[in-house]
């Protein structure tokens, strides 16, 4: 009998030792997965900083070809007004003699110039169009919607697990049935207490 007792008293120390163990375990895992998704979060704010550091960069350099293609543009005109004076010069001299050829010939290529700085300005034009529509569209594609970013957002959530949910369900139930008998202590008080002054 001695012996069984002692049997049961050592298999009753070893599930104690292993259930210690169990819950020490359980807690190590816990720390692990709470720094793990620590982890994640910063690496995920990490990734989303590093991405819009990266779409500045883009928007500053589209800007820059933008400022480039104005400068050219201002370059453009200013050599369309030079042309124009060539162009007022090369005519005056042609009214002095109409029958020279390469006086009409210069006349000639001095207006094919100023149709294709004219037509220079406008296809600059069309392309700074285009450069600002691609600047605002840096860094956007259908994930990068209010709605996407919701998503990324709940991936980051830690969501509570079944026994957490439990724990907390029946903390919130139990607070609710102690308040309301509370409260219905009070109220009945003050009604005892006001109908005793009422007579």
């Amino acid at each position: 009998m001695a012996k069984s007792k002692k049997v049961t008293e050592e298999v009753a120390v070893e599930e104690v030792v292993e259930e210690t163990k169990k819950v020490k375990k359980t807690k190590e895992e816990k720390q692990v997965e709470k720094l793990q998704h620590k982890e994640d979060k910063k690496k995920k704010r990490e990734k989303a900083k590093q991405r819009k550091q990266e779409i500045l960069v883009e928007k500053k350099k589209i800007e820059d070809e933008i400022d480039d293609i104005y400068d050219l543009i201002k370059a453009t005109k200013k050599n369309i007004k030079e042309e124009k004076k060539n162009l007022k010069l090369a005519k005056k001299d042609l009214r002095k003699d109409k029958k020279n050829d390469e006086k009409k010939n210069v006349v000639k290529t001095y207006n094919e110039n100023i149709k294709k700085s004219k037509q220079e300005i406008k296809d600059n034009k069309k392309l700074i169009s285009k450069k600002e529509l691609e600047r605002s569209n840096v860094g956007k594609n259908p994930k990068d919607t209010f709605l996407g970013d919701v998503l990324t957002e709940m991936h980051l959530v830690k969501w509570p697990s079944k026994t957490e949910m439990v724990k907390y369900t029946i903390a919130v139930l139990v607070f609710v049935i102690f308040f309301a008998l509370f409260f219905i202590l009070i109220d009945s008080s003050f009604a005892g207490i006001s109908s005793i002054f009422r007579k």
